[in-house]
């Protein structure tokens, strides 16, 4: 270093000694951070409120008594966020009222003599952390139903407006707060980020603060700070935790539009090469006879599917069933199922099927012979006695299962992920406001 060059300029000054500075109240150490910036210390140990003159000299405030309390993250931390080194070099516990609930939380003042302050907020409810600054500049009001704000083009939609009041307080700060101070503190929204906007009462009239808030994960406060062991663990939604559920929805629904268009084109392929064909072609058989009669069903070797229709002309309040034996020539297997049309009519209602189809899968090819037997109701045959039925039997025919299921499948995960994120949202928003609005 050439005589006279000065070192790098250090961004933090030497820990002071605990011992230069006592408190005038209990004679505990009290250890300056941010110099002449600062208009107010609270002592850590008995919360007694001083203030720093131009020659650094400590002037008794207010004298308190008062059992100290173990906060999440102790003063004179020090850790990188976004890039910048800061130190806590204030503590402030603060809780706000709905409807006779407290809703408690932890401010951490950070300071860094060139970036100037920051805050890291803990919130008791939930477990959740935020990141905040000072917002540079005034949002715009919009809405008229739901309060919104806008600032830089993006929308924070209300989420809960609430008497606040300071409950403890250590270290510095760069303005006056002490134990009791009330504000009215407005939460807005747009995940992951917010807007935090109190209003308090002053000599001059009422004062506004905005505060622009990021949700920040409980590792990275932990990591950053080099704290020891594992941060509290999260028991809830946080006020701007980013919904993991909508960040992923766009993943889930290119691969829906893929899967889509793969199904389309497997479900093109399977209809087309389908052996669909009528061979059996029954019809006006007398309600009393029993149907037999031989078929071919593909050939030796192949599987396919089976489509059996039953039909019963002039059906009505009625119906009609068919017992269907399906029995391969040369063998002993059988195979046996039913087939049943109806029809119900009333004043303001019509339902039922008729013709009734029933298609079976994983027939092997070769002669059949097929047997139905029918049963009718007796009011219809009574009605009709000349009643009859039809039989129609579909060789290799598409099996909706095979199309439609694939397809429930695909729109069924960005579904799920859909609902699970408005479940998300309704946990969220569960502590607003408008909890319980539709």
């Amino acid at each position: 270093m050439n005589p006279g060059q000065q070192g790098p300029r250090k961004v933090f000054r030497e820990e002071a000694k605990p011992e230069s500075v006592q408190c005038l109240s209990c004679g505990g150490p009290i250890q300056l951070r941010a110099f002449g910036q600062i208009e107010q210390v609270s002592c850590p140990y008995c919360g007694s409120t001083l203030s720093p003159d131009q020659s650094g000299a400590f002037e008794l405030l207010q004298r308190v008594e008062r059992e100290r309390r173990q906060s999440r993250l102790p003063l004179g931390k020090r850790g990188k966020f976004d890039g910048i080194e800061f130190e806590v070099i204030g503590v402030c516990w603060r809780q706000a009222w709905a409807e006779g609930v407290a809703y408690p939380w932890q401010e951490f003042m950070l300071f860094n003599p060139y970036h100037g302050y920051r805050w890291l907020i803990f919130s008791m409810t939930d477990g959740s952390w935020m990141f905040g600054e000072a917002l540079p500049g005034a949002p715009e009001k919009v809405g008229i139903t739901h309060k919104s704000l806008k600032f830089q083009g993006k929308k924070y939609k209300h989420f809960s407006s609430a008497p606040a009041e300071v409950t403890y307080v250590e270290g510095e700060f760069p303005w006056q707060v002490e134990v009791g101070d009330r504000a009215v503190a407005e939460d807005y929204v747009a995940p992951p980020v917010g807007l935090s906007v109190e209003i308090s009462d002053s000599e001059g009239g009422s004062e506004i603060n905005f505060t622009q808030m990021r949700h920040i994960d409980a590792d990275e406060v932990w990591s950053s700070l080099g704290m020891e062991g594992n941060p509290p663990r999260q028991s809830g939604v946080g006020l701007v935790q980013p919904n993991p559920h909508r960040a992923n929805g766009g993943w889930y629904w290119k691969l829906f539009a893929l899967l889509l268009a793969i199904w389309a084109a497997a479900t093109f392929f399977y209809v087309s090469t389908r052996d669909e064909k009528l061979i059996v072609d029954e019809t006006n058989i007398p309600h009393a006879t029993v149907l037999s009669t031989e078929l071919d069903f593909l050939e030796e070797g192949k599987v396919g599917t089976l489509e059996v229709e039953f039909a019963v002309p002039g059906l009505s309040n009625s119906w009609g069933y068919a017992d269907v034996l399906l029995v391969k020539q040369g063998g002993s297997d059988a195979l046996n199922f039913g087939a049943e049309a109806d029809e119900w009519h009333g004043s303001d209602y019509q339902e039922g099927t008729n013709p009734q189809s029933v298609t079976v899968g994983g027939l092997e090819g070769g002669k059949y012979t097929l047997q139905v037997t029918p049963q009718f109701d007796p009011a219809h045959t009574a009605r009709m006695p000349d009643a009859t039925y039809s039989i129609r039997v579909r060789q290799d025919v598409p099996m909706g299962l095979y199309v439609g299921l694939p397809l429930i499948l695909i729109f069924l995960f960005p579904l799920l992920n859909t609902l699970r994120g408005a479940m998300f949202e309704g946990r969220r928003w569960s502590n607003s406001d408008y909890a319980g609005d539709d």
